[in-house]
């Protein structure tokens, strides 16, 4: 986006002029209403300042992709939306739901968009459609420090009885569901008590997308757990709108391929993520 300039814009007006000093004060005044207009006016990288704000539905309880700090969201996720934001020249309102509410209010159209670590499924995809993924992670299990030598191979979270931990409604939850058959499932509704849990000896693995193991486990706080990096599924992380909105799709997804070939994303992911383990 284009500044205007207010002191180059002030040069048209003689510093040195015969017109009276009232004249010179209604002219300034003018001139400033107008540069304002102007200011108030002008467009984002695909939008326009004027429109309405884009509603983004969030669940604040996934660090460091989104959460809430001090009253505020922050996170990967909202570094992201803010810089959609100044793309296409909309406020951003965050709205908190729930994760199993948020595909209901993007439905509903309390929100416009998804934006909160939502991998990409296929369940997931006959009711919303994604943009362009922005990251590619997957579920990874995390153990207690101590507790390496007896389950640091990433094939002993398979064996019968294994006592497994995952937060619900999300994609763990299906891993467990589905390859974890012969474990002993445990369901928490929060990260925060998979983790106290985990650390109590409650459970002997927690499963988590990776950027929460990859925080975790590389906190110099949390050195009493350890991510097992071998990655349990393939997944992409990814942005969602309602189905009867192909403008709104297009205009993400460009935005998306704008932020990739300037190299706007990576940035953003390092700021939240300094450390990560290539998923392979």
């Amino acid at each position: 986006m284009e500044k205007i300039d207010d002191s180059r814009s002030h040069d048209g007006i003689p510093r040195k002029s015969t017109i009276g000093s009232a004249r010179l004060l209604i002219l300034t005044l003018v001139l400033v209403a107008l540069l304002s207009s102007a200011c108030a006016g002008q467009d984002g990288l695909f939008g326009n300042t004027g429109r309405p704000p884009l509603r983004v539905g969030v669940t604040a309880a996934y660090a460091p992709v989104i959460f809430e700090e001090d009253g505020e969201i922050v996170g990967l996720e909202a570094d992201l939306a803010h810089a959609v934001g100044d793309a296409l020249g909309r406020r951003i309102v965050f709205k908190r739901y729930p994760l199993p509410e948020l595909i209901d209010a993007l439905e509903r159209d309390e929100i416009d968009v998804v934006m909160s670590g939502m991998s990409v499924t296929a369940d997931r995809n006959e009711r919303v459609r994604f943009t362009l993924p922005y990251m590619q992670v997957g579920q990874l299990a995390m153990i207690r420090t101590s507790d390496i030598a007896r389950f640091g191979r990433i094939h002993l979270i398979r064996r019968t009885g294994a006592r497994v931990g995952y937060k619900r409604g999300t994609t763990g939850e299906q891993f467990v569901a589905t390859q974890l058959t012969r474990s002993r499932s445990f369901a928490f509704d929060s990260i925060e008590s998979g983790v106290r849990s985990l650390r109590a000896g409650r459970i002997d693995f927690f499963i988590h997308d990776a950027p929460t193991v990859w925080l975790l486990a590389g906190d110099p706080k949390s050195r009493d757990l350890q991510g097992l990096y071998h990655p349990l599924t393939e997944e992409y992380l990814a942005w969602a709108v309602r189905a009867d909105n192909p403008k709104l799709l297009s205009l993400l997804n460009t935005t998306l391929a704008h932020f990739k070939r300037e190299g706007l994303i990576e940035p953003i992911i390092d700021r939240w993520i300094p450390v990560r383990v290539t998923l392979r």
